[in-house]
């Protein structure tokens, strides 16, 4: 629905799932429907990260009482919760306080089996990686988000889409850190990975297009090739 130009509709689908989850009184679809409503808030722009983490604590307050008994889907909303407090505090330049709650949510993981992968957020210890590099790309912070990719490298995400975000966030990285190969290498593997998620990328988009009016050559070939594959260009 985020992809779609109406914003009004998100907003309708978004208050809906909210209710929907509030009248169901289940811990777990209220904690879903509060992160996707807390994503929508955030990716909507400064304006809205009050109202992001508004909803975000809400539901955090009301579902971590029940974590000494939780099931796991329940454990890892509250630690995808958890963690989405933290980007919201990354897209603010709150330091931090974003790798705190990314600390917290990390411990929550930890509490998870190994194998556990939460089917809607993907939260799981096998993410955390991903989001550490995450948290330093919103952060601006180049240098560390390279060395949290260099780490998280080696944890294969299950899910092609949310594999591709990741190679995304890494592209970002290599991009604040003037590493612009790198970024296109990994641009290209977020497209093997899930050719449509990297399609609706706007941060895939800038790069890939920026670097077909690089000074090298062989960087605008690479970079011209990605662009006709999103669709950005001809070929």
């Amino acid at each position: 629905m985020a992809y779609q130009p109406d914003a009004a509709l998100l907003w309708r689908v978004a208050e809906r799932g909210l209710i929907a989850a509030q009248e169901s009184e289940d811990p777990h679809a209220i904690g879903v429907a509060a992160w996707l409503a807390a994503q929508a808030h955030r990716d909507s722009g400064p304006a809205h990260f009050d109202a992001a983490d508004e909803v975000t604590q809400q539901t955090l307050a009301f579902l971590e009482p029940l974590l000494p008994d939780a099931s796991d889907d329940v454990l890892a909303i509250v630690g995808a919760l958890t963690f989405e407090a933290g980007y919201t505090a990354a897209r603010r330049g709150e330091t931090g306080t974003a790798w705190r709650y990314w600390d917290k949510a990390r411990n929550l993981a930890t509490r998870l089996p190994e194998e556990y992968y939460h089917p809607v957020t993907s939260f799981s210890q096998a993410i955390m990686g991903a989001h550490a590099v995450t948290v330093a790309v919103e952060l601006h912070h180049g240098g560390e988000s390279v060395r949290q990719a260099a780490a998280a490298d080696a944890v294969l995400i299950p899910s092609r889409p949310r594999r591709a975000r990741h190679r995304i966030e890494e592209a970002r990285g290599y991009h604040l850190d003037g590493q612009p190969d790198s970024a296109l290498a990994a641009l290209a593997q977020a497209h093997e990975a899930a050719p449509e998620t990297i399609r609706y990328n706007g941060y895939a988009k800038r790069i890939v297009l920026e670097e077909t009016e690089a000074k090298s050559p062989a960087r605008r070939r690479r970079a011209s090739e990605l662009a006709v594959k999103l669709g950005l260009l001809a070929a």
